[in-house]
């Protein structure tokens, strides 16, 4: 009967870690089998056969069911449902397993009872540099902040030596594809290994899955990997720091959800099951995009009051009775909406020490450590009048030509007062608040001001970190846009957001009829360099030290402070990759 099996190359490994015993594999099977249909029957059942291939000197024993499951019809209101074939094949060879699966229910509960996950760090292991071309990669940055860029992917032929990784230390990569010889194979964090192949038999699968652990045991050098963050184990973790703040993945939650056409539902106070509405899953939505600071006991600070994280042995999971009251409907099973973020990795943990992570199950060092602490204070640049700035822009009437003494844009006009052309860019299509040129220092900056209360906390920090980041790509703008901008909106005069006419020309300093040729010889320059920048009167570059020197020194500090590191962190790693200089205008 297993004959009839035809397989890709698809599966998850694990380690066995005592003797597998007859009960556990059935317990795997059972829960594999859980989504069976009413009075379905097994098409193949097969249990703890062994399989000699004697041309290749090698026997695996494998335990294999197939079965009719059920899925909901969701397009229509009637209780239809489709009915699909599932399967799960265990292979056991020496010390490991093979999961292959397809449409069974849940087993990952079982599977982390009794085994461990060979993760997708052993895997690339077990080839050299030399050997292959690494061509996609996807990676999470180490930051909850909702401010900072989360993940990024990169796809080239070979990435090695085009991708920089200078950033690297304090991403995680969660997938990958590369090219070893004539195959390619991917490897997501989950630990699943795919490799493109034609559909082949149980003896063919056997052979792979034996040729994949040969690989997973003879681990080989690998330079560019180990650049990034590392795996540690969480309990070495706890054991130096603790948990601060948890985020839900809510984009590769609700993508999730609508990529693989799932049902969300909500158990009302009495105990009803109802669909989810338009206004309730908006409010949910909403809700899981925060980040939720943890106290001393892990209860998550301003969520439903009934929130926590809890240590286990192996993993941190999240337990919260909002999340608890919705329904996940997948493979025909019925599951808590809390319970599928957990099994399915979708919520990421910081530490009061931000050099570690807790990422889709399991905990990651930052490789660069806390080292660039003070590369990151060198981007501060105290301002000497920052501390007289009391507004952004100040106040307006129809009869103003410049900007308000005490306020921000005036600081910055003051501050780039020998540039050659200085350009007031703010509201409507805006690239920056202030956008300047200099042929001297042959640089182009980009400015985008904030003005608040002196404070460590990252909330201040997060819309103007997004509004730089998000402009970075503005920056290499051509000549047609940016004269297109001087002739348009450049043109007129400034008109504040309450709709205030003034007198304030938006060109601040330099002839526009000179600007086209003054910027085809800028453009031309070889030592051109560009700059982002971000004026914040709310940031103190002896406070912030003052709190990165606790985490250099491996001292506590509020969750806010780790926040604030990460998002600096995150804006100046994001304008390193587009080569522009981060700057930070502050107060002392």
């Amino acid at each position: 009967m297993p004959e009839r099996l035809q397989l890709t190359k698809n599966a998850q490994f694990f380690r066995i870690g005592s003797p597998l015993s007859d009960e556990i594999v059935q317990e795997v099977l059972d829960a594999a089998a859980d989504n069976i249909t009413l009075d379905g029957e097994f098409i193949i059942d097969s249990f703890r056969q062994e399989r000699l291939l004697e041309e290749q000197e090698f026997s695996f024993v494998y335990s294999v069911k197939v079965f009719p499951s059920t899925r909901p019809v969701y397009f229509l209101d009637d209780d239809f449902k489709d009915i699909v074939h599932a399967f799960i094949l265990v292979i056991e060879v020496d010390n490991y397993i093979a999961i292959l699966k397809k449409s069974c229910a849940n087993i990952s509960d079982t599977l982390e009872k009794y085994f461990t996950l060979i993760g997708n760090k052993e895997f690339s292991s077990s080839f050299s540099d030399e050997d292959v071309e690494f061509q996609k990669m996807a990676l999470r940055n180490m930051t909850i902040s909702d401010r900072a860029m989360r993940t990024r992917s990169y796809e080239a032929a070979n990435l090695k030596g085009l991708l920089s990784t200078h950033s690297a230390g304090r991403s995680i990569p969660f997938y990958f594809k590369l090219r070893q010889g004539s195959k390619t194979k991917s490897i997501s964090g989950s630990g699943r290994v795919v490799e493109s192949s034609s559909r082949e038999s149980i003896d063919d699968i056997g052979v792979w899955v034996r040729d994949q652990i040969n690989l997973i045991e003879s681990p080989t050098s690998n330079n560019f990997l180990d650049a990034f963050a590392s795996k540690i184990e969480l309990s070495d973790v706890l054991e130096l720091t603790n948990p601060n703040a948890i985020l839900i993945e809510s984009s590769s939650l609700f993508e999730r959800i609508e990529k693989d056409d799932l049902t969300l539902a909500y158990k009302t106070r009495k105990g009803k099951k109802v669909s989810v509405s338009s206004r309730i899953f908006k409010k949910l939505e909403c809700a899981l995009e925060s980040v939720y600071e943890l106290d001393d006991e892990l209860n998550i600070v301003g969520g439903d009051n009934s929130s926590w994280v809890r240590e286990n042995k192996k993993t941190l999971t999240l337990h919260s009775k909002t999340l608890s009251k919705f329904r996940v409907v997948q493979n025909g099973k019925e599951i808590t909406l809390q319970k599928f973020i957990i099994k399915n990795g979708l919520y990421s943990i910081t530490f009061d020490d931000p050099k570690y992570m807790y990422f889709m199950g399991s905990c990651f060092e930052d490789s660069s450590g806390v080292s660039e602490i003070d590369n990151i204070l060198e981007i501060l640049q105290p301002m000497n009048d920052m501390s007289k700035v009391r507004s952004e822009k100040g106040k307006f009437d129809k009869s103003a030509s410049r900007f308000s003494k005490d306020s921000m844009f005036s600081l910055v006009e003051a501050v780039h007062k020998n540039d050659d052309y200085i350009f007031c860019d703010d509201l409507g299509d805006e690239w920056a608040d202030h956008i300047t040129f200099n042929k001297k220092d042959s640089n182009i900056c980009f400015v985008h001001s904030k003005h608040g209360d002196p404070s460590t906390s990252a909330s201040n920090l997060h819309d103007v970190v997004g509004q730089g980041i998000k402009n970075l790509g503005n920056m290499y703008f051509g000549m047609d846009l940016m004269l297109s901008k001087l002739n348009n909106s450049l043109s007129y005069n400034y008109k504040s957001s309450s709709g205030i006419e003034t007198n304030i020309a938006r060109i601040r300093k330099g002839d526009p009829d000179q600007f086209e040729g003054f910027l085809n010889n800028l453009l031309k320059d070889y030592k051109l360099n560009r700059r982002c920048v971000l004026s914040c009167s709310f940031i103190s570059k002896s406070d912030v030290e003052r709190e990165f020197f606790k985490i250099k020194n491996k001292a506590p500090v509020r969750g806010h402070v780790t926040q604030l590191f990460w998002i600096i962190s995150s804006f100046a790693h994001a304008a390193k990759d587009m080569n522009t200089i981060p700057l930070i205008y502050c107060n002392k």
